[in-house]
């Protein structure tokens, strides 16, 4: 397909913009019927935060073939930490009053 910052093609096996934007991939574009609506970042930041009393939390975003690599976090610091891989949040219950007095945080407290 032809790049965007190209006037006309520039090999003979690509088509023109024009014929590359059809057939059944590009067919569905109305973003309300799609399956997912929602970016990734955004379903993951509805998820609650998930408290702990150790120091140190391990994620393996839910286990099993649908997971990734277990990671551990440290949650000692006042702060909502997410996981790197699935961005799950993680915190420390002794912060937990710390941040129910922050005027807004990334993920729901409850």
């Amino acid at each position: 397909m032809q790049a965007p910052n190209r006037a006309t093609t520039w090999s003979q096996s690509q088509r023109p913009r024009a014929l590359g934007m059809i057939g059944p991939r590009f067919e569905q574009t109305i973003i309300e019927l799609q399956p997912a609506p929602y970016a990734a970042i955004e379903l993951i930041h509805q998820q609650p935060v998930r408290w702990s009393e150790k120091r140190i939390v391990a994620c393996d975003g839910g286990g099993g073939p649908h997971g990734h690599p277990r990671v551990f976090i440290n949650v000692d610091k006042p702060e909502i930490t997410p996981c790197g891989y699935c961005g799950l949040p993680f915190a420390h219950v002794k912060n937990r009053k710390h941040l129910m007095e922050a005027p807004k945080t990334d993920y729901p407290l409850e």
